[in-house]
């Protein structure tokens, strides 16, 4: 069984790991730093977004909307990103931003979380 690959990673429109081992200079070690970032940040700043959503606070959804299409980028194409960019772009009138686009967000960011852990999981293995 090919463990760098999971059948669901064909669908995807670019090589994702190949992107994120590029940004942790194919270092293991550092890609598992990276990820774990990713991993603590990327629900932080959903929960975030969703909270800035619901209290008008314009502020705070559009830093935690830029931060999230940053760590998006890590992994993310096009496509997933400009979800966290709309809300950026959007964020002086969060009413004007539909409730489906933000679970549609929240979905993006859980999937991509969940690739991001097998990835790590996967790496800090072979570093034992």
């Amino acid at each position: 069984m090919d463990t760098d690959h999971s059948e669901e990673d064909n669908d995807l429109p670019s090589d994702w790991r190949a992107q994120l081992r590029g940004h942790s200079g194919n270092d293991d070690a550092t890609l598992v730093a990276i990820a774990n970032a990713f991993l603590e940040e990327v629900p932080l700043l959903v929960h975030r977004i969703e909270q800035a959503i619901r209290s008008g606070d314009t502020r705070l959804l559009r830093t935690a909307a830029h931060t999230l299409k940053s760590c998006l980028r890590y992994v993310a194409p096009d496509e997933d990103v400009s979800l966290a960019s709309h809300v950026e772009k959007n964020a002086e009138a969060p009413n004007t931003i539909p409730e489906s686009h933000i679970v549609r967000l929240a979905e993006v960011a859980q999937l991509w979380s969940e690739r991001v852990k097998l990835l790590r999981d996967e790496t800090a293995a072979n570093l034992s």
